[in-house]
């Protein structure tokens, strides 16, 4: 039998249950619209303060009915009970609890003081508990805040597309920004010691627990002409997962088979271009983690900052600054002719972006070394002119021992295979006829996100990103156009090396478009964001192909 205690007990549980239940069944209110309109504001005469003013408020509605609105982490929680219990006692008639986001809370509460902005205030702490954990729960690769002269809004970045999230006010912005620099990072990650408004750019990384999961957040400022914006990539850890092999990146069999010869060469240079976010430090870790003779080598890896840990690798962290001319730069470089003395094998630099760091990886290669880098181009084929306005002389990159594969990358969203839509009932009849005729793919094949989503896909009708790659690996003749700088007429041997049609998984001579085009023909991705993150079908230019 159980106790008179223990009976009270369940029943409190039960009815917390339910009243949690209902409340977010009702959904959350994330702006003032979305509740109810009322007098004024209670939360202070019932002993509400500091940082519970993030967490509940108790809202006036007139004739002596108020209404309780609640964060999801108070929510049916010791201290909403007891203001529950306090406000019926004072004689209120509590008409609904409601759930509502942190942001909302302490923007009617008042809860973040105007004017100078304390960076050591935690009323904000709430809040960015609150987006961040939001972030991870849809898979964000990055959040972005942004602040302009009268408003702010949060950005969550979700397999490679932009949502927003929701707006805040300025003062609520400032102090999410600065709290985070000035109290959560890793203090020697920090690019200065104090957060300022006035800098033209800060850096640094937090680590952050969530879920029972570690991550790093690698937080980067920018100073605008009319406010700033602050970026937050989301690092998983990943301890004890097991990494990601090519093909879940994306990368087709053929193309596999082109990585893992480039890995399996003892000299060279492998090098990985794409725009910010295209996985370029994924497909880096997946490569080293592979090499099959990993462990009979001395590794090292030199990254601003470092984002993965990679097995088997003594990877050092460098905080470079983004406003620092070469010659003042020079910790990078120091630390690299370091690893040079130290009996390394392989060496992964994490981006090649200067003179003085491409004339280095030059040098490494030329020692007989396996060089692991990234950079910024337009495609593979541009590579070469990139690294020859770095410095480096057009006959060292016609060597044959120096570039060992030049790769090119992007990220697209993957359509949900529960809810999409065939291209038919969504493309104009000219993109049809063009993917038809111009690029000979089954449009019976082709599909279309279904932007209303499905429960399969929270709603948003992708489910993941995939990688669209061209991978070139220099011959004989390549390297001769390399070596008289004819980057165009290298690029268009290569094309013309392509010997199968766009809907097949050969990406030989296959371009990074092309390589969508293929997955666009398998029902993989939606036609319309390969156009926006390449070019219209209308303007590509295809090669054809050679008997």
């Amino acid at each position: 039998m159980l106790s008179i205690a223990a009976k009270n007990s369940k029943g409190l549980e039960n009815g917390t249950a339910i009243l949690l239940g209902k409340m977010r069944q009702a959904g959350r209110a994330q702006t003032r619209k979305d509740l109810p309109a009322f007098r004024i504001v209670l939360s202070k005469n019932y002993g509400i303060q500091g940082n519970d003013l993030s967490g509940i408020a108790v809202l006036d509605l007139g004739s002596r009915e108020v209404m309780l609105i609640v964060s999801e982490s108070m929510a049916a929680k010791n201290q909403h009970i007891q203001i529950r219990q306090k406000v019926t006692a004072s004689g209120y008639k509590l008409l609904e609890d409601r759930l509502a986001d942190s942001a909302l809370i302490a923007e009617i509460n008042a809860a973040i003081s105007k004017g100078d902005v304390d960076t050591n205030s935690s009323d904000v702490k709430p809040i960015i508990d609150e987006l961040l954990q939001l972030a991870i729960k849809k898979k964000t690769s990055d959040i972005h805040l942004c602040c302009r002269e009268s408003s702010a809004m949060s950005l969550f970045r979700i397999h490679s597309r932009i949502y927003q999230n929701r707006q805040f006010d300025v003062e609520t912005s400032k102090q999410i920004a600065s709290y985070m620099f000035q109290n959560m990072a890793e203090p020697r990650t920090r690019s200065t010691g104090t957060f300022s408004f006035e800098n033209k750019s800060m850096s640094c990384m937090i680590r952050y627990a969530a879920y029972g999961e570690q991550y790093k957040l690698r937080y980067k400022y920018i100073r605008l002409a009319d406010g700033w914006d602050v970026i937050i990539r989301v690092l998983p850890l990943e301890v004890g997962l097991k990494a990601k092999t090519f093909i879940e990146l994306g990368y087709e069999p053929s193309q596999v088979n082109q990585l893992e010869m480039s890995v399996n060469r003892s000299i060279g240079l492998i090098i990985i271009t794409g725009p910010t976010g295209s996985g370029k430090s994924t497909t880096l870790k997946t490569m080293m983690e592979f090499d099959p003779k990993r462990k009979f080598k001395k590794r090292f890896s030199v990254e601003d900052p470092v984002e993965y840990k990679i097995f088997g690798v003594s990877q050092i962290s460098v905080q470079r600054s983004d406003h620092e001319n070469e010659s003042e730069n020079l910790e990078f470089p120091g630390i690299l002719r370091d690893i040079l003395r130290g009996d390394p094998d392989d060496v992964m630099v994490g981006e090649t972006r200067d003179k003085i760091v491409a004339q280095m990886v030059a040098d490494f290669v030329l020692t007989g070394h396996k060089i692991y880098t990234t950079s910024h181009t337009a495609s593979a084929m541009t590579t070469p002119t990139r690294l020859s306005r770095l410095g480096i002389a057009r006959d060292i990159l016609a060597d044959r021992q120096f570039l060992s594969v030049m790769i090119f990358q992007r990220l697209l969203p993957v359509l949900c295979q529960e809810c999409k839509q065939p291209a038919k009932e969504k493309l104009s009849k000219k993109k049809l006829y063009l993917l038809e005729h111009k690029f000979g793919i089954d449009i019976d094949q082709v599909y279309c996100c279904n932007e209303h989503g499905c429960e399969h896909c929270d709603q948003l009708g992708i489910t993941n990103s995939t990688v669209v790659a061209e991978i070139i690996v220099p011959d004989r003749v390549l390297r001769q156009y390399i070596s008289e700088g004819e980057d165009s007429k290298a690029e268009e041997y290569w094309r013309h090396s392509r010997k199968t049609g766009f809907d097949d998984p050969d990406m030989q001579g296959k371009t990074a478009f092309e390589h969508g085009l293929y997955k666009v023909s398998q029902g993989l991705i939606d036609p319309s964001d390969l156009e926006l993150e390449f070019e219209p079908m209308e303007s590509y230019e295809v090669m054809e192909i050679r008997e």
